[in-house]
């Protein structure tokens, strides 16, 4: 990675934090980073100023629930219909144990930004960080520990296939992984360094998200249409970027209906593994703006957030998707 990719980078963390253009005919809102659903029908968004909205009927309309906090909410994790987490900037980390009517504040171990959370059940989950933190709890948060810690660099977003095996991915294509529920975390991928000849970082592609299919299996994305999986538990992993928009693509979620992935004016969906990759059907466009992340909602298909409030929703086949009432 030259300074021209950093440059990327800092144009990229400017476009998320800035106030957001709307495309003309959508409605304005907050920015959208995090979407969870705990079934078919109850599901979660989170985003800028404190954001958190709930639908109760699949992702057709949306309710904002009050969150008592105007902090940034990057992620949010629900594991059933009534116990789930949001985690944010200043070390932020909230919790709901009746379906968000209220939030209450969990103790970080650390005043950072946090980037992304995962339970796996009511007691166990995760929360990875800026500087390269992931915390740990076994109690439902009542107490969080810092599981592990290495450069100081940002890990973005994790994904559990179950309560042993995930991976962790953040800057310059660093990504870790543990089978052992987080007891040990090994560095797969990713590099950071100067060139001795220019002086110039070094490093791998950023990446914005990870999506954990079983142990074997996960898939991540960055920008410039970086994309990669692995199908030996991170052994190895391959790009897989032939037909793939070089652009920003922030999420991606793996599944029954193959692979999806979000981003700066794209929504995409492959079939095959990666062989091939076709635009969906979005309306209206897209074009002006970005989608941040994709989650399935259960056997019924799909939502998507990102900018100034949008969220997409689709069926099981994922090929054609509409912008949702809130």
């Amino acid at each position: 990675m030259n300074c021209r990719h950093t440059v990327h980078a800092l144009a990229l963390l400017a476009l998320v934090l800035a106030p957001a253009l709307t495309a003309a005919g959508q409605r304005p809102g907050d920015d959208l980073f995090a979407v969870d659903f705990a079934d078919e029908r109850a599901g979660w968004a989170s985003g800028r100023w404190g954001t958190v909205l709930h639908t109760a009927d699949g992702g057709t309309t949306w309710e904002k629930q009050k969150t008592g906090v105007d902090y940034t909410l990057s992620s949010v994790s629900f594991v059933d219909a009534t116990n789930g987490w949001a985690v944010g900037d200043e070390g932020t980390i909230l919790h709901t144990s009746d379906g968000g009517r209220t939030w209450e504040r969990q103790k970080s171990p650390v005043p950072y930004f946090l980037m992304g959370v995962q339970f796996v059940t009511k007691d166990k989950g995760w929360i990875v960080t800026e500087r390269t933190h992931i915390l740990h709890t076994e109690d439902g948060g009542k107490t969080w520990g810092v599981q592990f810690q290495d450069q100081d660099f940002i890990l973005k977003a994790l994904s559990f296939c179950d309560d042993q095996n995930g991976w962790a991915v953040g800057e310059y294509g660093y990504i870790y992984h543990t089978s052992d529920g987080g007891k040990t975390w090994v560095h797969q991928a990713g590099e950071f360094g100067f060139s001795e000849e220019t002086g110039d970082v070094v490093g791998g592609s950023i990446l914005f998200d990870v999506s954990a299919v079983n142990p074997k299996t996960a898939w991540a994305v960055g920008i410039e249409g970086y994309v990669v999986k692995t199908v030996d538990g991170g052994k190895t992993w391959q790009k897989q970027m032939t037909g793939v928009p070089k652009t920003h693509l922030f999420g991606v979620t793996a599944g029954g209906q193959g692979v999806l992935i979000a981003g700066d004016a794209t929504l995409l969906r492959t079939v095959d593994g990666g062989a091939t990759w076709q635009d969906v059907s979005v309306e209206p466009t897209i074009k002006y703006g970005w989608l941040y992340r994709v989650r399935s909602r259960g056997k019924e298909g799909y939502v998507a957030v990102g900018q100034a409030g949008w969220i997409y929703r689709a069926d099981a086949q994922a090929r054609t998707w509409q912008l949702a009432g809130k």
